[in-house]
């Protein structure tokens, strides 16, 4: 019987904040024993544990993690006789061995079973025997799989059709479709998957580098210590330059790519996807047992090598998009790896291998650059624990945004439009990742603290250096200035502060009538259109001989006044076209509220042509990473926001407001019904910028 996506049993309070857990069979969680390690996976918020099981060897791990609200997929190792007596699966299927120990452990409460890994890879074949037809071979495996998925389902659980590796094309859901048996992963079959984020972003393949050849700046290739280091090719034998990576970055740009194209990144699910929606007419689950991104890694040379801390936040980021955008269907992400055996070491979580390699250069095998940096400490453990350990934990199985209280309806104070003033700087301790040129003097300043309070509160040295992708705590400062009294009422909710990035006129400014924009001085040969004024037309009563001793006639009553209604555009963007597209939500709905939208010209947008984000929460927070939008034609960008709850996504294709043409590009926000800006763009080619801000809101 067909099962839905709901039907499928998940864990209590279900994240989707998964990992494999340890790379061989016979875990006994050395060398502080099992229960330890459960604990230590319940602070890192784990639901989902990727398990190596030999001959049920795993059966005390499997029930400690089910008593601890975890689930384990059990990944089942088969072996042939002896004399061969070797872990590779391919060809054959589940023996009467597999099949005792697979109910064994649907009787524990275990339901999710792998039984085969990796298919297109030679070592995954007795004696690397794989044979040479690519479509035979995916008939063959899928053959095979039958045997295992039918036992599976008859017994209770779920079988995983075989993830192969990252990026290839092997398609087993249409082998099985061709076999004419593609209807078994509806009756509770699911999608293994091994989405590896190599160095590539999260969103991939949309993201500016791969869309546009977006080039690296000076202060993007400076890691300081580690600039060698990250830029290292082993093909040269040396740290690419800028130049050279500029080079690559232009010639290798795939404009209009998708990730059908290219999967060899996180969104290697939606490639799946794709697949179970062509062969089966709709999604199925799938559940990424290995993926997510390794320190050291630097596949693709347009992209920095992963750095310890550069690892810490696109895992963090990948959690976040698991808890509050992932898509129904993709149920778990377990990046590789916990801990592990002396083989991956590079790849654990709890390992110091970085530590030393860092520091001591080497080893000198591979990817892994020959440099030494001594001053770069990483500890015993990656960064990466201490930064999920930090995560909130939000269940995907309810309400994925808590709805907060509506305040009871009160007369409120509304700035003027633009006038809102600042907010101050944050009275609570703060988290910031560090930019590429950042230095504990321009935090200091750009946050309103001393040098001496942000390097104690980060244990730091007044005159130490910081790194891209570093996390510090940023302290509050000593004083908060009230905010200047505005003038207007209004009964609508209050608004939000507006950040100081965002920059409106002060608050005494006088609220002038629209201004008529004239393009910068730059560019005086491509003037932006704006519309003439229009002067309303009045109706002249018509001439009429009126009786002399006639009684004037009584002027007519006023049409009522309408509210005010105060647009979040700034005056100069009606003139270029630009226009909102609000949600259609019901009252007592939350959704994406635009505040403000804001045009900066070229001389203030410092020759940069983005999108700016600003999200803010109910009470008016900062959000970190929430996913937003940018859409172009049938293309859609995306980005996360930063611990202030900013993103920038650039923009590349211009538009001529003067003949009536809008700007190609939309911008709006994930996980809500939201406002969405539209008509964005470069005018006539102008490098500008336009700074957007949403507050989550209930109608």
């Amino acid at each position: 019987m067909p099962l839905s996506l709901s039907d499928y049993k998940r864990p209590p309070q279900d994240n989707g904040r998964g990992i494999a857990g340890y790379p061989a069979a016979g875990w006994r969680g050395d060398p502080n024993g099992l229960d330890a390690w459960i604990a230590e996976l319940q602070q890192l918020g784990i639901k989902w544990l990727r398990v190596l099981d030999d001959n049920a060897d795993s059966l005390t791990l499997c029930g400690k993690l089910l008593n601890a609200g975890i689930f384990p997929i059990v990944r089942i190792l088969r072996r042939d006789l002896p004399p061969n007596d070797t872990p590779e699966p391919n060809p054959g299927h589940i023996s009467a061995r597999e099949e005792l120990t697979i109910r064994k452990m649907i009787d524990l409460g275990v339901l999710y079973f792998e039984t085969n890994n990796e298919p297109d890879n030679p070592a995954e074949w007795k004696q690397h025997a794989m044979p040479g037809n690519h479509e035979e071979t995916a008939k063959l495996v899928a053959l095979n799989w039958l045997f295992d998925a039918r036992f599976i389902i008859e017994a209770g659980g779920y079988p995983g059709l075989p993830a192969v590796s990252s990026g290839s094309d092997m398609d087993l859901v249409g082998a099985l479709a061709a076999l004419g048996r593609q209807d078994i992963l509806l009756e509770g079959g699911w999608i293994a998957l091994h989405n590896f984020g190599h160095n590539r972003p999260l969103n991939f393949p949309n993201d500016r580098v791969n869309q546009n050849g977006a080039p690296l700046t000076a202060q993007e290739y400076d890691f300081g210590a580690l600039t060698q280091w990250v830029w290292w090719d082993a093909t040269l034998q040396r740290a690419n330059t800028l130049d050279e990576v500029n080079a690559l970055r232009a010639a290798r740009k795939n404009a209009g790519q998708v990730i059908a194209q290219d999967h060899a990144a996180f969104r290697e699910y939606e490639y799946y996807d794709a697949l179970a929606k062509k062969h089966l007419g709709r999604s199925i689950p799938i559940l990424a047992t290995e993926g997510g991104y390794q320190v050291g890694r630097r596949t693709d040379l347009r992209y920095p090598r992963i750095t310890p801390a550069l690892h810490a936040d696109l895992t963090v980021a990948m959690f976040e998009f698991m808890q509050r955008d992932a898509p129904d269907y993709f149920f778990a992400a377990c990046p590789w790896l916990l801990t592990g055996a002396q083989k991956t070491q590079a790849s654990a979580w709890y390992s110091d291998f970085w530590d030393r390699a860092i520091r001591s250069g080497g080893p000198h095998n591979g990817e892994i650059p020959p440099l030494a940096a001594p001053d770069y400490r990483v500890g015993e453990r990656l960064p990466v624990v201490a930064a999920v350990k930090a995560m909130s934990s939000q269940s995907r199985t309810g309400p994925r945004v808590a709805i907060p209280t509506a305040a009871p309806a009160a007369p409120t104070v509304v700035a003027p439009a633009f006038a809102a003033p600042p907010p101050p700087p944050p009275s609570e301790e703060s988290i910031y990742l560090v930019q590429h040129g950042d230095t504990l003097g321009s935090l200091a300043k750009k946050f309103d603290v001393t040098i001496q309070a942000l390097a104690n509160v980060n244990a730091l040295n007044e005159n130490e250096r910081i790194i891209a992708g570093q996390r510090l705590v940023i302290p509050p400062p000593q004083a908060v200035s009230a905010p200047p009294t505005p003038a207007t009422i209004s009964t609508d909710a209050p608004p939000a502060p507006i950040p100081e990035w965002f920059n409106p006129p002060p608050q005494s400014a006088p609220v002038a009538p629209p201004p008529v924009y004239t393009p910068p001085p730059q560019a005086p040969a491509q003037p932006v259109y704006v519309p003439p004024p229009q002067t309303p037309r009045v109706a002249q009563p018509p001439a009429s001989a009126a009786a002399p001793n006639a009684a004037p006639r009584p002027a007519p009553p006023p049409p009522p006044r309408a509210p005010a209604v105060v647009s979040p555009l700034d005056p100069r963007l009606s003139a270029l076209n630009v226009r909102v597209e609000y949600a259609n939500v019901k009252p007592g709905e939350s959704y994406w509220k635009l505040l403000r939208a804001e045009y900066q010209e070229t001389t203030k947008a410092s020759g940069n042509h983005h999108m700016l984000y600003n999200l803010l929460d109910d009470k008016g927070k900062p959000i970190l990473v929430q996913r937003v939008f940018q859409g172009l034609a049938d293309i859609q960008a995306d980005s996360f926001t930063d611990a202030f709850g900013r993103a920038k996504i650039p923009m590349w294709e211009t538009y001529n407001p003067e003949r009536g043409e809008s700007g190609p590009y939309s911008a709006w926000i994930a996980n809500l019904p939201s406002d969405k800006v539209v008509g964005l763009g470069m005018p006539n080619g102008l490098a500008v910028n336009f700074v957007l801000t949403w507050q989550k809101a209930i109608k």
